[in-house]
């Protein structure tokens, strides 16, 4: 039961922070302010007021439209918000009333910005990506040192596979400059700091689900074999993927190195 009424908890505040993440998804690559001015219709610049501004249910209530000048709100608001919603509320589910949820939960919502900046933009913010860095680094590092579960990694895991995966890739980003960029360099950097050593999953699987989707494309018709595809949201889905289910699918098969 503690654990149900966390993940409603979770919840919740996972959808009213989802709302903010919106602001930041709009605001960023735009350089504009996250703090001012209030939200408002991106069509017709009315302050929407509270009861407009509800998660996910203001949408529902209005239709998809701005109440003032019937302005179509794109369903990419809901979607943030329900996705937040839910991969906290998960998280508080999977990982328990643990210290590690609190930076999982930070992890969580800067994977979805980035998800949806660098689809749209083609751009990974620094804003966002180097502070996450920072504080998911000292925080697993500090939960590493204090915790008393003997199956958390070590402490120097997380700056190792960091600055592993940040290195292997401007290596790749030096020698082939069209096939990724430098935010690409810093998020996997991130991943690392954050996951430790399932971060090499979470790459992987980013990578194997771009190049895929990619292929689909170009065969589709869609793309062509030089357009450019973003690599920040399958990196962003894969680090979700290690987040959840780094441990289980890895972590036998380095076990049988250890025996």
């Amino acid at each position: 039961m503690d654990t149900i009424f966390f993940c409603a908890v979770l919840f919740l505040f996972g959808a009213v922070f989802g709302s903010f993440l919106n602001v930041c998804i709009y605001r960023l690559p735009r350089g504009e302010s996250i703090v001012s001015p209030a939200s408002r219709c991106p069509g017709c610049g009315h302050k929407l007021s509270w009861y407009d501004n509800i998660p996910i249910a203001s949408y529902l209530v209005l239709r998809g439209k701005c109440r003032s000048c019937g302005e179509v709100i794109s369903w990419r608001y809901p979607i943030v918000e329900l996705a937040n919603a839910a991969l906290w509320a998960f998280a508080g589910w999977h990982f328990g009333i643990e210290p590690v949820v609190l930076p999982s939960l930070l992890f969580i919502s800067s994977l979805i910005i980035i998800f949806f900046v660098d689809l749209e933009f083609y751009i990974i913010p620094n804003v966002v990506v180097l502070p996450v860095s920072v504080v998911g680094l000292a925080s697993m590092v500090a939960i590493s040192l204090t915790t008393s579960d003997p199956d958390f990694p070590s402490w120097w895991a997380f700056p190792l596979a960091g600055l592993i995966a940040a290195a292997l890739f401007f290596i790749i980003a030096i020698i082939v400059p069209r096939g990724m960029g430098m935010g690409d360099v810093k998020l996997v950097g991130m991943m690392g700091f954050f996951l430790g050593r399932t971060a090499a999953l979470g790459i992987f699987a980013g990578v194997l689900l771009g190049s895929l989707v990619g292929i689909g494309l170009v065969l589709g018709g869609r793309k062509g074999r030089k357009s450019w595809l973003p690599l920040g949201p399958f990196l962003a889905v894969g680090a979700l993927v290690a987040l959840f289910y780094g441990e289980a699918i890895i972590g036998p098969y380095l076990g049988l190195f250890e025996q």
